[in-house]
């Protein structure tokens, strides 16, 4: 029985090794890929260049109606620190109000403005009406 289990734990363990070490470049790739990528952005094209879907969803939305640009929530597309999904700071700095609510209510612990609302069209919604009303 010992015997058995060793082997289990043994395969069981490699199994593992085996896994990390493929997932590891995989992991290295997504990190590098948002930054080189966009280093590498030609001059003159822009966001619409490449993300034309969701060029039209944000040009149809508030934000383009306010003219808040892309980079306004992303960052420059050329620096190191270009936010492919920007955190609640983006938000916080023109939503200061709204980003302080979500933050205070336990029930949103964990969630963003995108939780609730789609990415790049920003469409109002309705809180749900209480249980038994």
């Amino acid at each position: 029985m010992n015997r058995f289990c060793a082997r289990v734990f043994g395969l069981t363990l490699f199994a593992f090794f085996v896994l990390a070490i493929a997932i590891q470049p995989a992991i290295a790739q997504q990190d590098q890929a948002t930054h080189v990528f966009h280093r590498l952005i030609p001059a003159g094209d822009t966001c619409a260049t490449c993300h034309k879907a969701i060029y039209d969803q944000w040009k149809a939305s508030p934000h383009a109606a306010s003219a808040v640009e892309c980079t306004a929530c992303h960052g420059e597309k050329t620096a190191p620190d270009f936010a492919g999904a920007p955190g609640l700071s983006a938000c916080e700095t023109c939503h200061t109000d709204q980003v302080a609510q979500l933050k205070s209510d336990p029930f949103m612990k964990g969630k963003t403005c995108v939780s609730c609302h789609q990415a790049h069209t920003f469409v109002e919604h309705k809180k749900a009406a209480p249980a038994g009303n």
